[in-house]
This record gives C-alpha cells, sequence and structure tokens, in this order.
C-alpha cells in the first residue's frame, strides 16, 4: 500500500469514524406517553454541531501530518439531534423486557417520509450505541435521513450479568429491531415529528446485514412488508452452517485466524437464544476448559476472547465439532448444529418481498463470500454486487459510501474502480 493510497483512506477513515463529539448540555427529556405500546423512557438527548464536529475532524487529522480545510469538513457535516432511549420488546424467555437504542435526525426536523433502520455490526458489550450516543454507522443521518438504531438484546439497558447475548438468532434479533422502530415512530411523535409516510429502509453490515434481513423477515411477518422501500445488507452471515463449515476447515488446512472468539461467541449466542441445556465441557476445548478461559466469556469483553483463545481453532472447539457429519453422538454439539441451521437466513421458507440490495467482497477474511452468493441464489428479489475494498472491514467503509452515494467520488480517491 503507497503512501499516497494510505493518507487518502486515513482521511476517509477519519471522516467516517471520528464524528463522535457531543455537546455536554442535554437537550430536555419528556415523559414518555402512557399511550405508547414500546417506548418506556428516553434516557438522554443532546446534540452535535456540525462546526465542532469539523473543527474535531481537521485537528485530530493534522496530528496524523494530513491537513484538511474546515470549511470542506464543515459542508460534509451538520447538525444532529440524537436520543437514547429504553423500549419494551420480548426476551429469551418469551417475557417482555426492556431493551435500549438510539435515534438521531438532522437539527430541526419537523417531518420525515421514511425512516432508516441501521442495524450496527459486531461490538464489545461496553460500546453499544446508546451508551455512545453517536455510533458511526449512523453517518447516513448527515445524508437528510432520520436513524434508528437498536442496541440488541443483551446491550445497553437488557444487559445481563453473565454477559448474554442471542447472536445471530433470526426472532430475537428481528423482534428487538423491529419493536425499536415502532418505539422511534412513538418518540417522534412525543417531540411532535410529523410522519408524512411510513416507508422503511434496512440498512446493515456484517452482524448488521443479517440483522437487516432478519428485521424485514419479522416486519413482514407483521404484515409491513408494503413498507419496507428496500434492504442493503453488506457483509452478512446469512448461511450459518457455512460460517461454521470454514472454521472446521482450518483444521485439515491450518490458516492463523485474528478472530477466533467469533466462534465461542456464535455457539453461545445460539445456546442462549435457543434456551439449550448443553454443558461447557461438551462444546470447548478441552485446553479450554483446563485453563477456564470460557468464564471469560461470562466476565470480559469479545474483543479480549480473540487474543486468549488464540489462533489455532482446534484449541476453541471441542473436537467433536471436527467429526462430520455424526459429531461422534456429541448431542450438545448437534443441538448447536441444529440451532445453526435453524437461525440460517438461507434456510427460509419464505420468500422476502421486498428489494434487496447485498454486497460483499470476495476477498472478505471474516464473513465468507458464500454466504451473499447462497442468498442471493435463494431470494429472487436480491442483487449482489461485489465490494472492490480487499477484506472484511474496508468492505464495510466501501458498503457505507455506496448506501450514502460517495463511492463514485471517492472510489477514485482511493485508486478504486
Amino acid at each position: 500500500m503507497n503512501k499516497h493510497f494510505t493518507s487518502k483512506l486515513l482521511t476517509l477513515l477519519m471522516l467516517l469514524f471520528l464524528v463522535a463529539c457531543n455537546n455536554d448540555e442535554p437537550l430536555s427529556v419528556d415523559e414518555p406517553s402512557t399511550e405508547n405500546v414500546y417506548l418506556t423512557k428516553v434516557i438522554k438527548e443532546t446534540s452535535f454541531n456540525k462546526e465542532e464536529l469539523a473543527a474535531m475532524v481537521v485537528d485530530y487529522v493534522a496530528g496524523q501530518g494530513i491537513n484538511l480545510s474546515a470549511d470542506f469538513v464543515s459542508m460534509l457535516m451538520r447538525d444532529v439531534d440524537v436520543a437514547a432511549i429504553e423500549y419494551t420488546t420480548t426476551g429469551v424467555d418469551g417475557n417482555p423486557v426492556v431493551a435500549s437504542g438510539v435515534i438521531a435526525m438532522p437539527s430541526g426536523t419537523s417531518s420525515y417520509d421514511h425512516l432508516v433502520s441501521i442495524q450496527h455490526g459486531t461490538l464489545d458489550m461496553e460500546e453499544a450505541p446508546s451508551k455512545q450516543l453517536f455510533y458511526y454507522e449512523m453517518l447516513p443521518v448527515i445524508s437528510g435521513h432520520v436513524i434508528v438504531m437498536a442496541d440488541y438484546l443483551g446491550y445497553g439497558s437488557s444487559q445481563t450479568p453473565d454477559r448474554q447475548h442471542p447472536y445471530q438468532h433470526n426472532l430475537l434479533t428481528g423482534t428487538a429491531c423491529a419493536d425499536m422502530i415502532g418505539a422511534a415512530k412513538e418518540y417522534l411523535k412525543q417531540k411532535l415529528v410529523t410522519e408524512t409516510d411510513d416507508d422503511i429502509e434496512l440498512v446493515g453490515y456484517s452482524q448488521g446485514g443479517q440483522a437487516s434481513m432478519a428485521t424485514l423477515f419479522e416486519l413482514e411477518r407483521r404484515g409491513q412488508a408494503g413498507s419496507v422501500r428496500a434492504v442493503y445488507a453488506g457483509g452478512g452471515p446469512y448461511d450459518l452452517e457455512s460460517i461454521l463449515q470454514t472454521f472446521l476447515s482450518y483444521k485439515d488446512n491450518p490458516l492463523p485466524y485474528a478472530r477466533t472468539g467469533y466462534l465461542p461467541y456464535l455457539i453461545r449466542g445460539m445456546v442462549y437464544g435457543e434456551n439449550l441445556q448443553v454443558s461447557d465441557e461438551n462444546l470447548y476445548a478441552p485446553i479450554v476448559i483446563e485453563k477456564g478461559l470460557n468464564k471469560m466469556f461470562s466476565t470480559r469483553p469479545l474483543s479480549e476472547w480473540h487474543e486468549a483463545l488464540g489462533t489455532d481453532i482446534t484449541e476453541v472447539i471441542h473436537p467433536d465439532f471436527f467429526d462430520t457429519p455424526t459429531f461422534n453422538g456429541n448431542a450438545d454439539v448437534i443441538a448447536v448444529i441444529d440451532a445453526l441451521r435453524k437461525n440460517s437466513l438461507v434456510n427460509s421458507s419464505v420468500q422476502p418481498e421486498a428489494p434487496i440490495y447485498m454486497y460483499h467482497s470476495p476477498l472478505d477474511d471474516f464473513v465468507p463470500y458464500s454466504n451473499a452468493v447462497n442468498a442471493h441464489k435463494m431470494w429472487t428479489s436480491s442483487t449482489l454486487t461485489d465490494l472492490s475494498m480487499p477484506g472484511h472491514v474496508l468492505g464495510g467503509i466501501e458498503f457505507m459510501l455506496r448506501y450514502m452515494g460517495l463511492w463514485e467520488v471517492v472510489g477514485p480517491m482511493l485508486g478504486m474502480n
């Protein structure tokens, strides 16, 4: 990667990732109406000033040896109002639970004709959007959209003492995000922001791509298919069995994989979401149990799992996972496999109705490209666009720029077609 490309890419990264400065003065917080079905509490309201954002970006990149015009950066920004809220959704036990999320809109918004529900990528629980107030994936707000983002179950207000999260669970994810949309509409009504049309766009990358599709299925189950303009899903794990097979292939073709924590996160998510009665000793490698590393799953952030578990997948999951197709008769492993199969979106018997715009990098190093290919074959209303940027993380930046209509301008700057 040459110096010119690196400088341009760093500039882009700063513009995308460093727009999270907020005022200390909160806006007034109104009590939710007793007529609300979803909205239960407004946690905090605040605002972001475009000049402050621009100044922060300019100062930061100047420290990296890159000079940017504050006036130029300001033209890319706008003042934004943000609210963190709590709302009622359905927990893993089928009972109501209080969850949280954020809403962002251009300052002065008095009406809207659509909502953009953005489902975020995989985060540490400490990074729940409602705690950050402005997460970078909410950046399309500067294009004039009203943005809605759920924390997901297990994040924010619904975090459990043992840090459980139904990772990649279709129904629980779709329900939480759909209910957050309902809560957002109630909040906006309370703020006297008029809804002129009930259109919805669903947007997400990585876990957010899967979550966006899960939300589409849930909205269509609720008879709201006509409200969904389109789904923009990038780099998503729609075929969980394929994900597992990719991990399993590392046994015979060892490759260092620096994110091995994602596999126990996925296993744990299936166990929690499906309420499986299983034992860690039957799911994880003996060395994980001997060292007590499985205790970390209930006490430490996901980002710490990767380093602690190492890069050898055979020292992370139980050997029976590799004994396909019988799994050596390990009932707990078989239960997890069945849960993965059940929660693979490509296995849904329902054909989605809304237009689906899928994006995936053929060089994705986290989520196999086959996920997009398999999903595209299944969903007749979908199109598939290959991302140009190499790898999963850079592919996510390209995805967001494409959604915002900026890729045709920025892509050539980065040497991409």
